[in-house]
């Protein structure tokens, strides 16, 4: 039997090891919130895995029939990228047809992706109910990037959306120019399904909780905005988050974890309810009379412990004299129609009937299809067999991949 040799060299390192992990404290939980966050001594944190799904752009083998893909959010900061969620109704409905939804997903600003199951779900269940384009973006998060770092990559995400709609009207003026090239100024190629089938003079702004405040600060930011050829015409604010006051009680779950978010997505030290967080706060530098905000949808939920600064924004917003409108889903809690579907029988008929508010919010205020747009010249109707060959060429028409994609429910 050979006789082990005994390395010297070995027992030096694992001695040296030993002392350096005597000399490094062993890092320990500072708060865990299951589901949530689990933050430790040293600073750095965990998140829990997260059911991600796939994008898909075969119509066939997606939830509802709704095509979906991953871009990059050229202009943004590294990371920052968006799905586009395309419905079939988009073959039937014709070129230029389906307004666009800006999406941003809550999760208290720490949590949460568009390829998030939940996330996924709600969007592509939306995209098809409104015929719209749904874009979910994916923002940082906290607390390694806090506010107002979400705020500035949703509008990174606003005005690369209004490059696509300014190279689709490049397009409309000169079906010659070939905007799926690199635009020289911006250096944005225009993305297939935005350039065949977006209405540009239809957008809106979405979010749920987290979500929702963006949707406020990033409407309150583009105020001032030219944002042309690109229209605004609601945001809809779903349960948005704009705590009032800190919680008054440690046993109550939910108020904990607003509480942990705040602290989460803040910088160190702010108060609870900071300006960076609620718009009404008497210190805050936005004054609502002053802004040019598009018509809005607030909805909220009659269990949700964030239920009285929903109801707050609404009646400022009004007081400002915004038109705004109030949808109360009665006897649910935060965001239920993104932790549930409609096949659960309990919460069917309160998520059929949010998301027709939505939808019903969405019809009522899109310009009538064309009325905006701009008119197609004389000179390029009669480019129509050039413009044909153009589109057959770049396969614009249906822009579609067919492969095989993993079923997704």
């Amino acid at each position: 039997m050979a006789v082990p040799i005994f390395c010297k060299q070995h027992e030096d390192h694992s001695q040296q090891e030993q002392q350096k992990s005597a000399m490094v404290p062993e890092k320990e939980v500072v708060e865990h919130r299951p589901g949530l966050l689990i933050l430790y001594s040293d600073g750095s944190f965990e998140r829990p895995s997260d059911l991600d799904v796939p994008a898909c752009a075969d119509f066939d083998n997606s939830p509802n029939g709704v095509a979906s893909r991953d871009v990059i959010i050229d202009g943004a900061q590294p990371g920052v990228w968006a799905r586009i969620f395309l419905p079939r109704a988009a073959l039937s409905l014709g070129r230029k047809s389906l307004p666009v939804v800006l999406h941003f997903h809550g999760g208290g600003f720490c949590i949460g992706s568009p390829s998030s199951a939940h996330v996924h779900r709600t969007c592509s269940r939306m995209a098809n109910k409104s015929s719209c384009i749904w874009i979910s973006l994916h923002y940082r998060l906290a607390p390694e990037h806090p506010l107002p770092a979400a705020y500035d990559d949703a509008f990174s995400a606003l005005l690369w959306l209004r490059t696509q709609a300014s190279l689709e009207m490049a397009q409309e003026r000169d079906p010659t120019v070939n905007i799926l090239n690199d635009d020289a100024a911006s250096k944005t190629k225009a993305d297939p399904w935005l350039s065949e089938y977006a209405d540009f003079s239809s957008c809106f702004l979405s979010g749920d909780s987290a979500g929702g405040t963006i949707v406020h600060f990033l409407a309150a930011r583009a105020s001032g905005e030219n944002l042309s050829p690109l229209q605004m015409k609601g945001m809809l604010l779903m349960h948005p988050a704009f705590p009032q006051e800190a919680p008054r009680s440690s046993m109550e779950l939910s108020n904990v974890k607003v509480s942990f978010f705040h602290r989460s997505a803040l910088p160190p030290g702010a108060p609870f309810g900071h300006p960076l967080m609620n718009p009404l706060h008497p210190e805050s530098p936005i004054d609502l009379s002053q802004l040019t905000l598009p018509p809005a949808l607030v909805a909220a939920a009659s269990n949700d412990p964030l239920l009285p600064g929903d109801v707050a924004y609404f009646q400022a917003l009004r007081r400002a004299g915004h038109e705004a409108h109030f949808f109360e889903s009665q006897e649910m809690g935060h965001c239920f129609h993104t932790r549930y579907d409609e096949s659960s029988a309990a919460f069917a008929g309160s998520i059929n009937a949010l998301e027709g508010a939505m939808v019903s919010f969405i019809q009522r205020n899109r310009i009538a299809q064309g009325d905006a747009r701009v008119r197609v010249s004389a000179e390029a109707k009669r480019s129509t067999e050039i413009r044909t060959q153009l589109l057959k060429e770049r396969v614009i028409r249906n822009p579609i991949q067919t492969q095989p994609c993993e079923q997704v429910s």
